[in-house]
């Protein structure tokens, strides 16, 4: 019988929500988005569960959602997933800021090294299978070119541990949005190579298709719900417009 779980927490200096997601029965799960402290934090999240890590997802390629890459990939021997848009951060995140590769040493004490042997690609439309959960893959541009989200099926029922949320128990479909959408509000798109008009296209096409009651886990912030965010997140209602349509 599975015992899926979803467990969150807000992590390092940008409150970075890191997701543990997969089955306790299994014992496996993926982790999504290990930002900065997540070396401990990550292993301490899977511990509790007493889960091993299949995979770490990534949302995108920004410093503050992949801090923790190298040394979980390393010690974890896992793959890690990344959007081929995004390369370009994976091997210099210095580049989000627009600045050179040596301020990761000097503001942040970073000597960065990526694991590219652990580095696979998702694609947009591509369904994932791990740790006994099915994640749907929608590749979404406006925060980043790469930014993509993951889906997750079937997790009605799935117990919810997260400091920033309300709810307990995963709807059928919960959506691990990244920067992509958070409650009320929506990612920059001020940072090089982002683009407002992808934001806007990329929230008319993956969020407002998905049912009212999805569960949706953000980058940053509390949990919500897509019908929540309809009614109430003026970006989506801007998306609306873009498209031609009334809310």
């Amino acid at each position: 019988m599975s015992e899926p779980f979803v467990l969150g927490a807000p992590l390092g200096r940008w409150q970075t929500n890191c997701y543990a997601v997969g089955d306790r029965e299994r014992g496996t799960a993926v982790l999504i988005d290990p930002g900065e402290t997540a070396e401990a934090q990550a292993l301490e999240m899977l511990d509790s569960v007493g889960a091993r890590c299949e995979a770490i997802l990534l949302t995108h390629g920004h410093l503050d959602h992949l801090w923790a890459v190298p040394d979980l990939a390393r010690t974890l021997d896992v793959p890690v997933l990344l959007h081929a848009e995004d390369r370009w951060l994976w091997d210099d995140p210095a580049a989000a800021f627009g600045a050179p590769p040596e301020l990761l040493a000097k503001e942040f004490g970073i000597e960065w090294d990526p694991p590219t042997e652990h580095l696979d690609t998702v694609d947009d439309g591509q369904r994932l299978r791990l740790a006994g959960v099915a994640f749907d893959v929608v590749h979404n541009p406006g925060h980043t070119p790469g930014h993509v989200t993951y889906l997750g099926r079937d997790l009605g029922g799935a117990t919810v541990t997260f400091p920033l949320g309300d709810a307990e128990q995963a709807t059928e479909e919960v959506l691990f949005s990244g920067d992509l959408l958070f409650a009320g509000s929506i990612g920059r798109t001020d940072f090089p190579r982002g683009s407002m008009a992808d934001m806007l296209r990329s929230l008319a096409t993956t969020v407002l298709p998905l049912e009212d009651d999805t569960l949706v886990l953000s980058g940053h912030g509390p949990d919500t719900s897509v019908g929540y965010e309809r009614e109430t997140n003026p970006f989506l209602r801007q998306a609306l417009e873009a498209q031609g349509r009334h809310p």
